[in-house]
């Protein structure tokens, strides 16, 4: 039992770390390169805004965000930096992993049409699957407390660690014995054994 959870800690502690690196490099450049805020976002915008993205958003994009695409690129790049510092230190890793989803919904909805109007449902889906992978990803790292495992959110959820660390593990053999013995409980109470009368000839 303590076995598997370890494990499972170690391997949702990797795949936090990693996904900290990959989002450190994307935020670095994005905001060190000029080419992203004047190209790159702008680009981006354009095509969710001329039928890529859906519609509402689209519209909403064109309001708010088209009118200074270099402040939001910036933004963009700061948001995902921060996914990263927070997620390589193991650090709030629960709202970001909340960020992130909402991040991953963001993109959803930018580019939800370039498959083009009138298409089958999976041919959207097939479109998106990068997205709705990066927004599961992002759940199951909130969800499985990514952080406390070789990360700084042991240092406040030091309790539940601890807890995790007291389970001992338990052997086939030993499932096995403790199960039959409680069978052998139960079976006793519901059928006491009682001395038979006597007969008499």
């Amino acid at each position: 039992m303590a076995y598997s959870h370890a494990r499972l800690r170690n391997t949702l502690a990797v795949v936090r770390i990693l996904t900290g690196v990959l989002f450190l490099v994307f935020g670095v450049y994005k905001i060190s390169s000029m080419e992203f805020a004047r190209a790159g976002f702008p680009q981006f915008l354009w095509e969710a805004t001329h039928g890529g993205g859906v519609g509402f958003y689209g519209r909403f994009l064109d309001s708010f965000v088209w009118e200074s695409t270099g402040k939001y690129a910036i933004l963009v790049g700061f948001v995902e930096l921060f996914m990263g510092i927070g997620l390589l230190l193991g650090l709030v890793v629960r709202p970001i992993a909340l960020l992130g989803m909402v991040y991953s919904v963001n993109l959803m909805l930018a580019t939800w049409m370039l498959p083009g109007p009138g298409q089958p449902l999976w041919r959207y889906l097939d479109g998106e699957m990068r997205y709705i992978a990066l927004f599961l990803l992002f759940l199951l790292l909130g969800v499985g407390h990514a952080g406390e495992n070789w990360g700084l959110g042991a240092i406040y959820h030091h309790h539940r660690h601890l807890d995790w660390e007291k389970d001992e593990p338990v052997s086939p053999q030993d499932f096995a014995e403790e199960n039959v013995e409680e069978e052998n409980v139960e079976d006793d109470e519901a059928f006491p054994i009682t001395s038979l009368p006597r007969r008499t000839y």
